[in-house]
């Protein structure tokens, strides 16, 4: 099932600024980042533009696509229960397209965003995983098959 999910590029923009504004060494920056950040998440498709940042957007430099996803991470943690089908779908897919990334950074990312998705109980409400997962086994590429999923179900 293939999610057709664009993002508005004025809003691509702004979180990509913030993204990279976050990752200034100044403490009154990042807590004003933060805060704009959390207000972002009362919008339902903002966890659409994290995941986007961290699989589509490769012209972006890694530490800004892992970062976008360590984000979504701490979103699926808090509020999971509370996204919309379409977003938690478009989010399990990107993540089954990118498992193969090959960034080692990006991979890794990818891997924990699975790892946290599942942990919410959502193996059985994503019967694509397992499968793909074990396909992925056999698959030719390295980047795919050294994917490293640190965390227990």
């Amino acid at each position: 099932m293939e999610c057709q999910w664009k993002p508005d590029e004025q809003g691509l923009q702004q979180i990509l600024q913030l993204l990279k504004e976050s990752q200034s060494p100044d403490t009154s920056t990042q807590r004003s980042v933060q805060q704009k950040l959390e207000q972002l998440n009362q919008y339902p498709d903002f966890n659409n533009y994290l995941i986007f940042v961290l699989t589509k957007l490769k012209t972006e430099d890694e530490p800004t696509r892992s970062l976008s996803g360590l984000i979504l991470k701490n979103n699926v943690k808090a509020h999971y229960q509370n996204f919309p089908n379409g977003v938690s779908d478009f989010i399990k897919n990107e993540c089954l397209q990118n498992i193969g990334d090959s960034s080692p950074l990006i991979r890794a990312t990818v891997g924990i965003l699975i790892t946290t998705i599942a942990s919410k109980g959502e193996l059985q409400n994503w019967p694509e995983l397992l499968p793909k997962l074990c396909s992925l086994l056999d698959s030719e590429d390295y980047n795919t098959c050294e994917v490293r999923y640190t965390h227990s179900f």
